[in-house]
């Protein structure tokens, strides 16, 4: 009994994707060691909190002055 070979069509994807595979490892690999210190960092923006805090601040304080004029008044 000869045994014949058959799996040409999975040979011939594995290869596609082990191809594919190495592109992207070294797309990959190229992009973390080219940004690595920018993923490193935590980058948030915070200034909407800085325009909420200051209106906060200043009505407060604006509504501390008022309240002192009328006990004094």
């Amino acid at each position: 009994m000869e045994e014949t070979y058959q799996n040409n069509i999975q040979d011939d994807r594995i290869d596609k994707i082990e191809k594919h595979t190495a592109v992207m490892n070294k797309e990959f690999g190229e992009l973390l060691v080219t940004n690595a210190k920018e993923h490193a960092e935590i980058k948030t923006d915070l200034t909407w909190l800085k325009k909420t805090y200051w209106i906060i601040a200043t009505a407060s304080v604006g509504g501390m002055i008022g309240t002192f004029f009328n006990v004094f008044k």
